[in-house]
């Protein structure tokens, strides 16, 4: 490529010079204007006045349709010369111009005094085509001319820090006179340096240095030298020039726009330098170990990036390291090596190549978000393994295959939710033999929202975000077999649960029956507002609201009645019940004889005491038939309430 550029660079040149000279010469052919000029006298010795004689003449067959206009050597319009500098020149008419001009010393030094015609043409679209021609008259210089001619030279153009800065004067005389006392003060440099004399032609260099330092440095000078026979010194002044302090920053990188090729194909090198520094590298050359020179004659400017691009033809794998040879604008060579490049050959039997087929259960949805279920069909159409295949939609993890054997597929069924409408598109990932990674596309489906099944309005299609997914990836046996057994202890325990809370309940229901038998077992007092034992019920035949009262049975049948009763209620009695009761005669027995009860004591109140049971179930002949009730004993509740009733009246 280098040689393409430096071939290319002289065709340019060539091709443009040749358009410009033919483009002249067109130019030339159709330019109807000549001029002519001669001055007398052609030598001087000094500045002054000459004669000049002026010609110019229309050489086409046709008129000029607009005038020409002289211009003297200083640039202004000859007036003199038709009207006020101005004339239109007919077919092969010729008009003179003659007068006087002053020269001057640098028209002397130049040796030639110029003039200028300026006028329009028309070109063949008929447009109008301003034109310029000069022509000069020699003139020569036989006085005696005073004249220095500097030239400064500044080496290296950047100076690292720590070395020799050198600018280096070359000082001619160009005049016809010797000069004296030259003296040249550089600003580098505090000591200033002379040359006593110089003749007419000769030449002389003065050099200064300087050592650099961090900082750029500034060159410029002041020359003064004498003229023989003048008492005046005369004064050359040399513009700034600044001397850059080096600062390198270059950076050499190695790459290729593949990692791998066929075999027998051609691997692209790419060799960047990347040039941020001020300094400026020439003549550069660029070796491999095994290639050899694969770059040569390199030029890299301070500020700019060069590329260069070398193609081989490999046939296994390998591995490139090149080193690049620096000569810089600093006078020193440096050497800089690139980092390495491997390229790979692919065996095309052992290349990967899968393909993902994408396909959905529906093609729209009434409104989003929209569960839909997506089916990915991954197929290894390569003859190798292919391993570890990540699937991923947009920067996702969905999931990843173990392995895929040559011809093998896997389908991957996906319950997601759907954000919005768009297109879906899923990606594998792996790494082929060589390491690198290759990346497999799906087709891509879209999905509309049709909220009107009948006339389906097209959306704007867009990319969505990664599905969310409703159903997990397949998990391997090992989690779904503990998950089943996790499930079988489940239920188990759920029923031995069950089992308990129905013994429970069962059990609850038995307490509760015997609670009710237990209670139904004792005795229970009927509270009144007040009770009296210690009087006589007063047996008017009403109950205490006034309302009469049953007929009592006859005193001869209450002990049959009450042994019959006694002995229907022991047979219903249970045995525990049947000792409670035996329990409660016994205490009967032993309590105190009415008789012996203190007397009531006025005040309202009263004594509860429990009946013996046997005194129920004693014969008849043992209580008389019409002996009276005994006070303080236990009788019928509605003899209580008369009593509490009376006492109440009194």
């Amino acid at each position: 490529m280098t040689f393409a550029r430096s071939l290319l660079k002289p065709a340019g040149m060539l091709l443009l010079l040749l358009v410009l000279v033919f483009s002249v010469g067109v130019a030339l052919a159709e330019d109807p204007v000549e001029l002519a000029v001669r001055i007398t006298p052609d030598q001087l010795t000094g500045p002054g006045e000459v004669t000049v004689s002026l010609e110019v003449s229309n050489a086409s067959d046709l008129d000029m349709i607009a005038p020409v206009t002289l211009y003297d050597p200083a640039g202004n319009p000859v007036t003199s010369f038709g009207d006020g500098g101005s004339y239109v020149l007919k077919a092969g008419e010729a008009r003179s111009w003659e007068g006087k001009w002053n020269v001057t010393q640098a028209q002397l030094d130049a040796g030639a005094v110029t003039f200028t015609a300026r006028y329009h043409i028309e070109d063949e679209s008929g447009a109008l085509v301003e034109m310029s021609r000069q022509t000069s008259a020699r003139i020569q210089f036989q006085g005696e001319r005073a004249n220095l001619t500097v030239t400064r030279k500044i080496e290296p153009q950047v100076v690292r820090p720590g070395s020799q800065a050198t600018v280096t004067y070359e000082l001619r005389n160009s005049g016809t006179v010797h000069l004296n006392d030259i003296r040249v003060q550089e600003n580098i440099s505090k000591t200033a340096k002379t040359v006593k004399s110089l003749a007419a032609g000769e030449s002389v260099s003065l050099t200064f240095n300087s050592r650099m330092g961090n900082s750029n440095l500034t060159s410029n000078a002041t020359i003064t030298y004498k003229v023989p026979g003048e008492s005046k010194t005369q004064t050359v002044k040399v513009e700034d020039a600044v001397i850059a302090s080096a600062k390198p920053d270059l950076k050499l990188a190695l790459s290729s726009p593949t990692d791998a090729v066929n075999v027998g194909d051609r691997a692209t090198l790419v060799i960047t330098f990347t040039n941020a520094g001020n300094v400026s590298y020439s003549n550069v050359t660029v070796t491999d170990a095994k290639l050899g020179d694969i770059v040569t004659g390199l030029e890299i400017p301070a500020g700019q990036t060069v590329t260069e691009e070398r193609q081989f033809i490999l046939s296994e794998a390998a591995t490139f390291k090149v080193t690049a040879t620096l000569p810089d604008n600093t006078g020193e060579t440096k050497k800089m090596t690139s980092n390495e490049l491997r390229i790979g050959v692919y065996d095309p039997e052992k290349q990967l190549l899968l393909t993902l087929n994408l396909t959905s259960d529906q093609d729209s949805v009434p409104r989003v978000p929209a569960d839909v279920r997506l089916h990915l069909k991954v197929t290894n159409n390569s003859n190798i393994k292919a391993e570890k295949i990540a699937i991923t939609h947009g920067s996702t993890a969905i999931y990843t295959i173990a392995s895929l054997e040559p011809g093998a597929s896997v389908t991957l069924d996906r319950d997601v939710t759907i954000p919005q409408a768009g297109q879906f598109r899923f990606t594998a990932t792996l790494r082929d033999a060589l390491n690198n990674e290759v990346k497999f596309e799906s087709n891509t489906i879209r999905i509309i929202e049709a909220p009107d099944a009948g006339a389906i309005t097209p959306v704007p299609v867009v990319t969505v975000a990664p599905p969310e997914l409703v159903t997990s990836a397949p998990v391997d046996p090992l989690l779904t077999n503990s998950r089943n057994i996790l499930r079988t202890v489940m239920l188990a325990m759920m029923g031995v649960f069950g089992a308990a809370l129905a013994l429970f309940a069962v059990s609850s229901l038995i307490r509760l029956n015997k609670l009710r038998k237990s209670k139904s077992a004792f005795d229970h007092l009927e509270l009144a507002e007040r009770r009296d034992y210690t009087e006589p019920a007063d047996d008017d035949g009403l109950d205490d609201g006034g309302d009469s009262l049953p007929e009592e049975p006859e005193e001869a049948d209450v002990p049959v009645k009450a042994n019959q009763k006694k002995e229907e209620a022991e047979k219903e009695l249970l045995p525990h019940e049947k000792l409670l009761r035996s329990a409660a005669q016994t205490d009967a027995e032993k309590a105190p004889a009415p008789e012996s009860m203190p007397p009531v004591d006025g005040m309202g109140g009263y004594r509860v005491t429990r009946a013996p049971e046997s005194a129920a179930s004693a014969p008849a002949e043992s209580a008389p038939a019409e002996k009276p009730a005994e006070e303080g004993t236990l009788d019928s509740p509605r003899r209580h309430r008369r009593a509490s009733r009376r006492m109440d009246e009194e």
